[in-house]
């Protein structure tokens, strides 16, 4: 069914089949962990799936919109990737390319563009004499990559932290009361029971930088500026190890022939101070989690950044490298990322963005940013509209969508939170630390501000108490836990109505504490296939998983999101599953029968390597009440490789192409 439905003055055709396709590859994942939470006594109470086929996404692919085309952002430059791997390796190596390279592109851009640095992702960027449209960019852009020594080029845009500006004040912190008042409220008070959080994590926030306010000045780790331009850093110079925000306030027409003056937002330290202020302290405001420490990452400057010095910051604030940067020594488990811009592209998968989420994510980091403020579909925004991050639009007090706020009809909206809403007046907007000052800094003080700016770190502020209470649950879990789990949107509501307009669901932080909790004995188990050896190879290790994903393990390696949940030990009458590694064959090997094990120990083509996970055992082909079936499959061949799956049809696929069904091998949780 297709519905029609007019926002922002565009009409959009809806069809709520349209994100089927959940993160979690098979959607028996979110089954098993209903059952393990319903023996628990905890209930899902997201269940609106118009049609019985939306899913939430949670990490996932976004669906990319054709439907909305929006102005163009403006573009400083570009950001360009040679094909040829030694060039790539001078870029690791913080060296130009080669003048040759720098002179044909030069010459092919058909106007001024000169080189300007190395960055992460293997690029460099080029600098336009002065921005020009997004129009004339993509004419540059189809140019140069015409030349064969061109891998890809993308325009360095300028975005800008996503606030909706509004200068009412309120006496209360609605956003992280009872639902019971608010029904738009993150419903903190429960959780704060469970956990006041953890200063073992680390939360990154990627924004104009932050100021040393005394709400949470001891919890700051040294960050560091990668604003490159050194006007537009308006602190004296460009990059340094100095993160702090000396004002982003502009004159009139500085940021552009006809933009208005402005004063400094302060933004970075108004989200930093939601997520993170003090709480029980007597004193100013209660943020989400009062123990984590705080990675300032300063990549907004007067008139917004650009999205080479944002992906590098946000690379940085993972812990990877980034050419002429020293190493993170802090690397973050969450980034938030209250920024973004225009895109009428999207997301595509070679974009600096991506690449760069791709990266990150291969880490086990959680990327937590914001939909956008301009009443639009989030597919034509970025980073919102990228895959693999988690996009958070904004509501109001009383649980529906703020009327700035960007929308996913498709998905491209993961959950909402509050993000204020100024049309209710005073108190409808969010209450956080900021500064006093016009332009430069002066006295710590407290403002009101609305924006998905600000729905987005109580989103990130949630994950970090859940990380807080487990710091080894798997990001997947984590997602789940956050969006599956929320509360659902009030039934007269606009998101109600038009599912999933707001996302699948309200960030609820007691319910999000308590999945979590529930899950502490489980783990994810990996699936992977290397496409060159046709070979399957599970996991449950998170550095296991990073070292498949950021290639390390060699190439070949595809991700085939077939998990399976397992127990992290015996405690509740689990066996260990024995690992084996055959260097004959290039092979692993899993096996939770005892016997079994002893007989491949005895084997020399195998090596054991210890304890994969824990499961359970069937008895008579009957696996026990509460658990899954993982059936087994051995390839017929030579080499020795099986593949083990909850999903009966994908192996019996597989016999097909003259595998042999083994049945079942081991029992999962749920």
């Amino acid at each position: 069914m297709t519905s029609m439905v007019l926002l922002g003055g565009t009409i959009f055709l809806f069809s709520p089949a349209a994100n089927a396709d959940g993160k979690l590859g098979n959607g028996s994942i979110v089954s098993n962990v209903d059952r393990i939470l319903g023996t628990v006594g905890i209930s899902r109470e997201v269940h609106r799936e118009p049609g019985g086929t939306i899913q939430a996404n949670p990490l996932g692919a976004k669906v990319k919109s054709s439907a909305v085309t929006p102005v163009g952002p403006q573009v400083a430059g570009l950001i360009i990737r040679f094909t040829s791997e030694d060039v790539k390796r001078l870029s690791r190596a913080n060296q130009p390319p080669p003048q040759s390279l720098v002179a044909e592109v030069a010459s092919s851009a058909g106007v001024e563009l000169v080189f300007g640095r190395a960055m992460s992702m293997d690029s460099y960027v080029f600098r336009f004499v002065s921005p020009i449209s997004w129009a004339d960019a993509q004419l540059v852009m189809s140019r140069i990559k015409r030349s064969a020594n061109v891998e890809a080029v993308d325009p360095d845009a300028l975005s800008n932290h996503l606030l909706a500006p509004n200068d009412t004040y309120a006496n209360s912190q609605w956003n992280l009361q009872s639902p019971n008042s608010y029904a738009g409220a993150a419903n903190l008070g429960p959780a704060w029971d469970i956990t006041q959080g953890s200063t073992n994590t680390v939360v990154a926030v990627v924004d104009t930088g932050v100021r040393s306010h005394p709400e949470f000045a001891a919890r700051l780790l040294p960050g560091y500026d990668f604003v490159s331009d050194p006007v537009s850093a308006s602190d004296g110079g460009g990059r340094d190890a100095d993160a702090s925000d000396p004002g982003d306030g502009h004159s009139a027409n500085e940021c552009g022939v006809g933009k208005p003056a402005a004063n400094s937002t302060w933004h970075g330290t108004h989200v930093t101070g939601i997520l993170a202020a003090t709480g029980n302290n007597s004193q100013g405001i209660v943020g989400i989690n009062w123990n984590t420490r705080i990675l300032p990452v300063r990549v907004l400057g007067k008139c917004g950044g650009t999205v080479s010095d944002i992906v590098d910051g946000m690379t940085w604030a993972a812990g990877l490298s980034v050419p002429g940067v020293p190493i993170n020594p802090f690397p973050a488990k969450v980034i938030n990322m209250s920024l973004g811009g225009a895109n009428p592209g999207g997301c595509l998968p070679t974009s600096p963005y991506q690449v760069a989420i791709n990266r990150i994510k291969a880490v086990g980091v959680l990327i937590v940013v914001a939909a956008g403020n301009s009443d639009a579909e989030a597919a034509t925004f970025v980073p919102a509209a990228c895959d693999g991050v988690m996009t958070v639009a904004a509501i109001g007090p009383y649980g529906d969508r703020a009327s700035y706020s960007n929308y996913g009809f498709r998905g491209n909206v993961d959950i909402s939170a509050p993000g204020g809403d100024a049309a209710f007046g005073q108190g409808g907007e969010i209450l956080s630390t900021i500064n006093s000052g016009v332009a430069s800094p002066s006295a710590d003080t407290y403002g009101y501000k609305q924006g998905t700016s600000m729905a987005t770190p109580h989103v990130a502020g949630v994950a970090s108490l859940a990380l807080g209470l487990d710091p080894n649950i798997a990001p997947e879990l984590l997602a789940l836990s956050l969006v599956y789990y929320g509360r659902p949107f009030p039934a007269n509501s606009l998101c109600a109505s038009l599912y999933p307009l707001c996302g699948y669901s309200i960030l609820d932080a007691k319910n999000t504490l308590n999945v979590v909790n529930a899950l502490k004995p489980y783990l994810l188990v990996y699936e992977f296939k290397n496409t060159t050896a046709d070979h399957y190879f599970r996991t449950s290790s998170a550095a296991e998983n990073s070292n498949v994903l950021n290639g390390s393990a060699g190439s070949g390696w595809i991700d085939t999101k077939n998990y399976f949940l397992a127990w992290r030990d015996a405690s509740q009458g689990a066996l260990p599953v024995c690992r084996f590694y055959s260097g004959q064959f290039g092979s692993h090997f899993y096996t939770a029968n005892a016997g079994e094990c002893e007989d491949v120990k005895r084997n020399p083509v195998w090596s054991y390597e210890g304890i994969a996970y824990y499961a359970k055992v069937p008895t008579n082909g009957q696996c026990p009440a509460g658990t899954t079936p993982i059936y087994r499959a051995y390839n017929n061949r030579t080499d020795g490789n099986h593949r083990f799956s909850t999903d009966k049809a994908v192996l019996q696929a597989l016999v097909a192409q003259k595998w042999i069904f083994e049945g079942i091998a081991m029992c999962g949780a749920g």
